[in-house]
């Protein structure tokens, strides 16, 4: 995703893309927004007319490319942007000739000349950026009649309140009196009794071996009563299956591979939070389309909420020709 913030926030997105992963949402809701949203682009797809040039903005791992050539196949031709280092796993350039990923590329400013697109997408993406100068450039790379379409969180949907709920879940393991830092006490222990030598500090053995327990019962209790546990459950499983290979002797390798799991955690709540912080309230979504109608009076601008069954997932915003549908 396109980000204005500094090179932490570059570099928490682009080792998150090297995952391969396709969605930025929020781990217990990451799945599940192929429905309304799926629907909804596959809609605008249908709609594009043969051999258009579309430009996917703050793209990430290319989900939406990836759906436009699912459509469309090579009858569209696609540019995709992002700020972060990009690692597609679905993207092969002979399979996929006519779509191009361009990383270090902002919003802002993209490296396209005027009029080059038909249409400019973006699925919760555009949010992230300084909206107007986006909005600008957006503009400014569309030909006349292009269409932009536009999927944003929205500040009340699913996949915030999910969001919010995990930033809670990462604060409690993150802490001092989390799960993470008992682990961590308790590694020389389990490496010691692993090992052949004696244990000459019973006491202090077992104060870490129960402050270990009493971490990992806190974490139970709290995801029993969350609604949306699947962060808690997932470190608790990490965790455990790295305590259970602590090797006799061994427990600096085991203390640097759990401090390399705390850092992945610790980009995984900067990306939850600005997702969280990004999202956008009816106002803000109001705002953007008084000015995109200021802008281009010759468009019809439509947005609403996408919702499905388990409730609001985003924002759509649709700038089209009068006329056209």
């Amino acid at each position: 995703m396109d980000r204005d913030g500094g090179n932490e926030r570059s570099r928490a997105w682009s080792r998150y893309w090297s995952s391969g992963r396709l969605h930025s949402c929020a781990g217990s809701y990451a799945g599940n927004y192929g429905g309304a949203i799926g629907a909804f682009w596959r809609d605008l797809a249908a709609g594009l007319p043969a051999q258009a040039r579309v430009l996917d903005l703050a793209t990430g791992n290319g989900p939406l490319p990836l759906l436009l050539w699912e459509s469309r196949g090579d009858a569209l031709r696609i540019d995709a942007v992002d700020l972060a280092a990009l690692a597609p796993a679905w993207y092969r350039p002979d399979v996929h000739p006519r779509v191009s990923f361009h990383a270090g590329v902002r919003m802002e400013a993209l490296p396209f000349a005027d009029a080059t697109f038909d249409g400019v997408v973006s699925q919760f993406g555009f949010e992230y950026a300084d909206r107007w100068p986006a909005l600008v450039e957006c503009l400014r790379v569309s030909r006349p009649g292009a269409l932009l379409a536009l999927v944003m969180h929205h500040r009340d949907s699913v996949l915030v309140r999910v969001g919010r709920e995990e930033l809670a879940h990462h604060a409690r393991l993150l802490d001092d009196d989390g799960l993470l830092q008992a682990a961590r006490a308790a590694i020389p222990w389990i490496a010691r009794a692993r090992s052949d030598r004696v244990i000459d500090d019973m006491a202090a053995a077992g104060a870490a071996r129960e402050r270990y327990n009493r971490a990992l019962q806190d974490l139970v209790t709290v995801a029993r009563a969350s609604p949306a546990p699947d962060l808690l459950l997932e470190v608790r499983e990490a965790v455990h299956h790295l305590l259970a290979g602590v090797a006799a002797d061994h427990a600096g390798e085991a203390i640097a591979a759990l401090d390399a799991y705390r850092g992945e955690l610790e980009g995984a709540r900067l990306r939850t939070a600005e997702m969280v912080t990004h999202a956008l309230a009816p106002e803000h979504l109001l705002e953007l389309v008084e000015r995109l109608r200021q802008a281009r009076p010759d468009m019809e601008v439509r947005s609403g909420e996408l919702a499905q069954a388990e409730g609001v997932l985003a924002w759509s915003l649709v700038a089209a020709p009068v006329g056209s549908g």
